[in-house]
């Protein structure tokens, strides 16, 4: 990977500047900025994928069907973990270097001629709705960034929607409760149009409630019938079976074998001795943790981060028995919660043997890997995950040496 030129680094500074303006749920500036940018959205079909885990795999495996049945595809998906072109996707390909400087100030003038200060999200995602309009793409695969309701992802039209689970996650934003987080997420789905879920229990039950309009529920059955998986893990098969369903209502026939090599990077991947997860919430680290058990795993070593704001001990409680030892770090991002802290949270410490309290993430993949013959666990957050990739593929991090709070 060669090393990004200076104007894309001062193009990709420009964009991740907008971060100090914070996250922003309203649907008045992706829709003035839509318009301003002569309403690319209306260029191609859409499709929208929400949920509180599972999102981002389900997004890549709905695209490769898509591809797979003859259409030109786009995929927008959040956060990167190495590269921001991960974000832009055209036929399964990265966004350009080009692409991203030459959109970028188109953006910016769109915005300033409507009067409109977009977050850093808004303005990544009326990029990739004009890079997509440009490329003649057939269908576009939105990944929900922050809940759904308000997000800028829902200021389009889906033909089918997908709500793929339900759970807690950035409870100071969607709410404290399941029901309050169903109601966040539902609004993405369309009356008349087909919408899908994956949610059972009273994740399933909040979300009819929000929307009674009516759900395919798709259950562990439907999920048996698929081919054996790149992306590992019972919660991969439902997410799978959800794919095919998106791409059903498209009316496009699935091709399955398709789904055998789709790999979505930080979701159960595994980079020589190491495994990378981005569980970052109690349910990811309970599906995490199910693999696990199902693929006969561990205990092994665990390398654990986490952002400030997590439930650290609901994440740490399901993979208790599969730690070995502990080796907490402080990932390189402005939300991170100090190793220091974290040995503080009373599971955390309670976790035996525990190895280590202020390591960079670095210098606890070698001393480990030095250490280990066997697998090591890299958990408890997405940018934990793209450091960790980062340094195993010997690239800089951050990008252009931007370190943000954008996500």
């Amino acid at each position: 990977m060669s090393e990004p030129s200076e104007r894309y680094v001062a193009t990709l500074e420009r964009l991740f500047s907008l971060a100090r303006f914070g996250e922003k749920l309203d649907l008045s500036t992706p829709r003035a900025l839509e318009a301003a940018l002569e309403r690319p959205l209306g260029a191609y079909r859409s499709i929208l994928i929400g949920g509180t885990n599972g999102k981002g795999s389900t997004a890549a495996m709905t695209e490769a069907l898509l591809r797979r049945g003859g259409l030109k595809t786009g995929l927008f998906t959040s956060p990167h973990l190495t590269r921001f072109a991960e974000r832009i996707r055209v036929d399964g390909e990265l966004v350009s270097e080009e692409a991203v400087i030459r959109w970028t100030p188109k953006i910016f003038e769109a915005a300033a001629s409507a009067g409109l200060q977009p977050s850093f999200f808004e303005a990544v995602w009326a990029m990739a709705a004009c890079i997509f309009a440009e490329a003649e793409v057939d269908v576009v695969i939105w990944e929900v960034g922050l809940g759904g309701r308000l997000d800028a992802t829902n200021a389009c039209d889906p033909v089918a929607s997908a709500v793929v689970s339900v759970g807690l996650d950035h409870t100071h934003v969607l709410g404290s409760s399941v029901e309050a987080i169903a109601q966040e997420k539902a609004p993405i789905f369309r009356r008349g149009r087909p919408a899908f879920t994956g949610a059972s229990g009273r994740a399933l039950a909040a979300l009819r409630q929000a929307w009674p309009e009516g759900l395919t529920v798709i259950d562990p059955e439907q999920a048996e019938g698929l081919p054996p998986l790149a992306l590992p893990g019972p919660h991969q098969r439902i997410n799978a079976a959800i794919a095919v369903a998106l791409t059903e209502a498209l009316g496009v026939s699935p091709d399955l074998s398709a789904l055998s090599s789709v790999s979505w990077p930080g979701r159960g991947e595994r980079m020589g001795q190491l495994i990378l997860d981005c569980a970052h919430n109690p349910p990811a680290a309970e599906a995490l943790a199910a693999w696990l058990d199902e693929a006969g795993l561990g205990p092994m070593p665990l390398i654990f981060g986490a952002m400030a704001d997590k439930d650290v001990a609901g994440v740490i409680a399901p993979l208790r028995r599969h730690v070995s030892a502990l080796r907490l770090v402080t990932p390189a991002y402005p939300r991170r919660m100090a190793a220091a802290d974290l040995a503080q949270v009373p599971e955390v410490a309670a976790l035996d043997p525990h190895v280590g309290a202020d390591d960079s993430v670095g210098a606890a993949l070698d001393q480990l890997q030095a250490a280990t013959a066997g697998s090591i666990l890299v958990t408890g957050s997405c940018f934990l995950v793209g450091e960790a990739r980062a340094h195993l593929l010997r690239v800089p991090f951050p990008e252009g040496g931007i370190l943000t709070t954008a996500r």
